[in-house]
């Protein structure tokens, strides 16, 4: 892959789901062999963009005297770069993503890495001095850098935005609405607070039943005494989604192994092309590194 050119603003634009392991994809949705790839990306930028409007919102609240400001609260809110975009840097993953749009998605998350610094910062002088006087002294360097994440997400999601006619409406539906809350958010508001000042974060058209985490690591995949390499896109509880598979008889056993030597053993939910789903014989613990990675 082509290292990244940063793209010129000005000129981004304005304004079929891939099935979870144990649903029958429609043949219409997925005939697009990187539609699996688009959607993992899709997900992973809304999501941190959502999780950045959410601690934008705190951060421009801090002036409130009812503004919860503790670690506790916030931390599990703050954004975290997902596998997927390790591996996209890494050069290891292909897409036909054009490259203005890779470039954005990536700087997106590039400017999270500051902007979780500059909290951790504050986090730190606040279990020293209390969180009222690190609030004020940490206001200033925390409403810029997550301003501007805000910013970059907006930029990201608008990329984005000219690629889900491929996908199901409920995703423009998400894009429209992130919009709103990152603009929001950039500008000082707090969307993502309620009137008491606690975290509410607004619920969008799009959500998984069952989360699936992108994990991107390639596999060894054994069926029917037969040995094959293959990629595992994600993970949820109940089982793997896969790229580039043999073609899989459904409700044939299979074993999945990866780099880290792990194994799972599982039964083919579903293959269309090169994707499958796999059902797991057993379900993940809530805690398990793969859920959580």
């Amino acid at each position: 892959m082509q290292p990244f050119r940063r793209p010129t603003r000005s000129g981004i634009q304005s304004e079929s789901t891939v099935p979870a392991f144990n649903e029958e994809p429609a043949p219409a949705e997925l005939s697009d062999s990187s539609m699996p790839i688009l959607e993992a990306f899709v997900c992973e930028t809304h999501s941190a963009a959502l999780l950045a409007a959410t601690i934008t919102s705190a951060i421009n609240a801090f002036r409130r005297g009812d503004a919860d400001k503790s670690e506790a609260t916030l931390k599990p809110y703050v954004p975290r770069e997902p596998a997927l975009i390790s591996v996209l840097r890494n050069g290891m993953l292909e897409t036909d993503l054009d490259e203005d749009t890779l470039a954005v998605i990536s700087d997106f998350f590039e400017v999270l890495a500051p902007a979780r610094i500059a909290l951790d910062q504050y986090f730190a002088d606040a279990n020293h001095i209390g969180t009222e006087r690190a609030s004020v002294l940490h206001q200033l360097p925390l409403s810029n850098s997550w301003r501007r994440a805000c910013e970059d997400a907006l930029v990201a999601i608008r990329q984005l935005h000219g690629y889900l006619g491929r996908l199901p409406s409920q995703y423009t539906s998400n894009s429209e609405v992130l919009i709103g809350l990152l603009q929001e958010a950039a500008n000082g508001g707090s969307p993502c607070l309620d009137d008491e000042g606690k975290i509410s974060i607004p619920d969008l058209p799009q959500r998984r039943h069952t989360a699936r985490h992108s994990i991107c690591q390639p596999c060894v995949l054994t069926y029917n005494r037969t040995t094959a390499q293959a990629f595992v896109r994600d993970v949820s509880p109940g089982g793997f989604g896969l790229e580039r598979v043999p073609k899989l008889a459904p409700k044939s056993l299979v074993l999945i192994e990866l780099p880290s030597g792990r194994r799972f053993t599982g039964v083919v939910a579903w293959c269309n092309g090169s994707s499958a789903g796999v059902r797991f014989s057993r379900t993940l613990l809530p805690n398990d590194p793969l859920l959580s990675g």
